[in-house]
Order: C-alpha cells, then structure tokens, then sequence
C-alpha cells in the first residue's frame, strides 16, 4: 500500500511541473507588464524634466538677452507708476529691431500690482489681472518659463497662436538698489526648440525601450532556460514513474509468489507434523515402553540388580519427553470448526488435560471464515503457550483474550512460566513448537511479542493479518 502511495505521488510530478510552467508564464507576463508600466512612468518623467530644463536654460538665455536692450528703460519705474513717453517710444523702437522681432513675437510689462503698463497689443496698457503662477515667481526675482501653444488667461480677446511659443517671465530689477522694479513677458518663437524636445523625448523614450526590452528578454531568456530543464526533468520523471511501476508490478509478482511458497510450506508442514508425531508415539514410544514392561518385569522375578531403579527411571523421563513432543506436534482437528470454535476447543481442551479450568475472553468480532492458515497459526500459537504455563501457579491462572484489530487478529495469553528470566528462557520454557510457529506467523506479517515479568509472570501476544473480507 505504501509503494502505491509512493506511485501515485510521483504520477502527481508531471501535474507539479505543468502548474510551475504555467506560474513561470503568469511570471514572465506580469513581470513584462510591471516593467513596461515602470519605464513609461520613468520616460515621461525624463520627458517632463528634459522639457522642463531645455525651457528654463533658454528662458533664461532669452532673457539676460532681452534685457540688455529693455532694461534700461524701464528704470524710471523705480521713481514713478507709468512708463513716460520717451520711454515707451525707444522701447518701440528697441522692438522693432530685426535682432529682437526675429525672436521675440509679443512683449508685455507688469507692474508689480499686476498692471499692464506697456503692451504691443495697446488694448491691454492699463488693465490690471490677477498675477499668474509664473508672474508671481517673477515678482518674487526668478526666471519663469513655459512652453506650449500661446493661449493667455488674461487676454479678454483670447488670443491665441498656432506657433509653439516660449513663455519667459523675467524680473526687471533696479540697477541701484536690485529691487524688482517690473516683470518682463515676452513670447519667443520655440520651432527649433520644440524640435530639440521632441528628439529629446524620443530618446529617452528609445534609451527607456530599449532597458525594457533587455530586462524582458533576460527574464524570457531565464524562463526558456528553466522551461527546457523542466521539460528534461518531466521526460526523466516519465521514465522513472515508468521504471517503478514495472518494479513494483514485479515486487507483486514476488511477493505473491513468496506467499504461495509461504502457504504451501506451511500446508507440509502440517500435514508433516502429525505424521511425525504419531510415527514417535507409535514407534520410539511404544519401544520404550515395551521396554520399561521387561524391565517391571525382571524387578519383580529378581533377576536384575544394580541400576535397574536407574535404567526405568530413564526409561520413563525419555517416555514423557516423547509424549510431550508428540502433543506438541499433533494439531487438534479444527479444520471443521469456525475461527472461534476452534480456539475454544484449544482452550477447553488444555483446562480438561491439566484440570484447571482456563479464563478466557472470545470476542464476538472474530472473523468467521479467516484463512485455513490463520485459523491454524492461531490454534496452535494458544496451545502451545498453554502448554508452557504453570498449571500450578497459585491464584495467578492463564488467561486468554482474543480480539479483532482491524485486519487483524489480536492473541494475548497472561501467566506464569515455568521458568522466569529472559526472552529466550521463556520461549524454551515454552517448548519448543514456539520458535517454530514464531517464523510462520512472521512469514504472513504477523508478529509475536513476550514480555517476562521479574516474578516469572509473562505475557505473550500475537498478531495474525487476515483479509478484510474474512
């Protein structure tokens, strides 16, 4: 049952190896996925921040630029409100320059209150908004800067462009004190800078790709590496599972065919041995009672002196010890009888020969048909203890339980022996048909157990598997 066991674990193997591929997939798919999420976050975050660098290094090259040609005249803004009129025309001027129109597309001047003070869209002089974001951080004395389609929040006409524009914000400080003064918006043509930011994105988006790829294929790769081992290991279980199964398929073929052996030695084995018991009753037996009836007889005529005391006491030990081997070996006939009557009669039939009656305990779950062999291991493992107890023990008398385990058949026998001491002592002490018996039922798998007691009590068990059908 265990070596099925074994199979039937092993059969599960290939099942075990099919699950693993398919986590390994489930593996390389969710890796594949997390990877891909992972270097998109991290692209347009190297997308943003190279945006967002190219802006601010042109910004604020645009803007120290424009300063040189507009800061100065706005530095009467540091003693009055408003820009004059001188002003105003030179800043006219200034931006109609080619150096600065080619560049610049749109100019506006922020008072600090958030006044438009000049403006090349002259509608707009004089209007006064909330400051934006970027207006506020040029109040504060830094570059702003922004890049996109121009489209402004505070144009009441919406005004809008088609163009990607640079947005700067720069701060118009006093040349004196270093007080900001105004703020300088100015929208500059960004084509060509566009065009750098898309090929900067597009390469971090390759450099992200291409990371992306090489972690996948190296997980692909691990996984066809592990998949070809696994499907090796698969083909070399699949031979093993199959080398076993002819195994065990022949250790059933021996095991059956030892049983077979076991039981037709067993049935010689007892067709021998009543045979040999009644040849030694009726031959060495009645020899030597023949010749104790001579030696009676020479005794009473007088004829013999000496040792005759001693030749007829040997004569009748060497009688005794045959008839006790002859009761041994005989079986009584229980082929006839149920595995419980059979037992009884075994019982009843020693407490009638040492005439003391025998306590004994027969379940009523016994098998009723167990096989012939069982039935016989049992019988004569009982008779055999019985016939080793001391039939003159005291208040301590044999006792007899016989149970059913299972799928097997429980014997347990409690007395006194003979003789106490060892395992060994005791087992001579009950005879000799015990050393016999002892590799029959271990020959079907049973088991026989002797515990010796320090006062000579012994307990003897025996345990004999039969079918569960029985």
């Amino acid at each position: 049952m265990k070596a099925s066991g074994d199979l039937t674990l092993v059969g599960e193997l290939p099942h075990n190896l099919r699950t693993q591929r398919s986590l390994a997939r489930q593996f390389i798919l969710v890796a594949g996925a997390a990877i891909l999420i992972t270097m998109f976050i991290l692209g347009k975050w190297v997308s943003q921040k190279v945006e967002s660098s190219v802006a601010e290094f042109a910004g604020a090259s645009a803007a120290l630029y424009i300063n040189t040609f507009i800061a100065p005249h706005l530095q009467e803004l540091a003693y009055r409100d408003s820009l004059s009129q001188a002003s105003t025309e030179a800043l006219n001027k200034v931006l109609e320059q080619p150096a600065v129109r080619t560049h610049v597309t749109s100019v506006k001047i922020w008072r600090r209150d958030g006044l438009i003070i000049y403006c090349d869209n002259r509608s707009l002089i004089g209007r006064q908004f909330n400051p934006s974001s970027h207006l506020q951080q040029a109040l504060a004395g830094r570059v702003s800067t922004q890049v996109g389609d121009r489209h402004h929040d505070d144009d009441p006409e919406g005004a809008a462009s088609s163009l990607f524009q640079l947005a700067v914000y720069t701060p118009i400080h006093d040349a004196n004190t270093g007080q900001v003064l105004a703020v300088l918006e100015f929208y500059e043509n960004a084509e060509e800078l566009q065009e750098q930011l898309s090929l900067a994105e597009a390469q971090s988006w390759a450099v992200a790709g291409v990371v992306a790829a090489g972690m996948i294929g190296a997980l692909f790769t691990i996984l066809s590496q592990g998949s070809r081992a696994m499907e090796q290991l698969r083909g070399s279980l699949f031979q093993r599972v199959a080398q076993l199964r002819e195994l065990l398929r022949q250790n059933e073929a021996l095991r059956a065919r030892a049983e077979r052996a076991g039981r037709n030695t067993i049935d010689g084995n007892e067709r021998f041995m009543p045979r040999m018991a009644f040849d030694l009753r009726d031959g060495p037996a009645q020899s030597i009672s023949l010749a104790l009836l001579h030696m009676k007889a020479l005794e009473q005529s007088g004829l013999v002196e000496g040792n005759a005391a001693l030749v007829s006491n040997a004569l009748s030990k060497a009688l005794r010890d045959v008839w006790n081997i002859s009761a041994s070996l005989m079986m009584p006939e229980v082929k006839e009888l149920s595995f419980k009557d059979a037992l009884g009669f075994v019982i009843e039939g020693h407490g009638r020969r040492i005439q003391w009656a025998v306590h004994h305990d027969l379940s009523d779950e016994l098998p009723t048909c167990p096989p012939e062999f069982i039935k016989i291991f049992a019988a004569r493992f009982v008779q055999v203890c019985l016939d080793g107890l001391s039939p003159h023990a005291g208040t301590t008398r044999p006792h007899v339980c016989v149970r059913r385990d299972g799928a097997a058949v429980v014997l347990e026998i409690k007395g006194r022996c003979h003789d106490a001491g060892t395992e060994n002592t005791t087992a001579q002490s009950i005879q000799l048909g015990l050393a016999g018996i002892w590799d029959q039922i271990e020959s079907i798998g049973g088991t026989i157990t002797v515990v010796n007691g320090p006062t000579g009590d012994v307990y003897l068990a025996a345990r004999l598997p039969f079918s569960p059908e029985a």
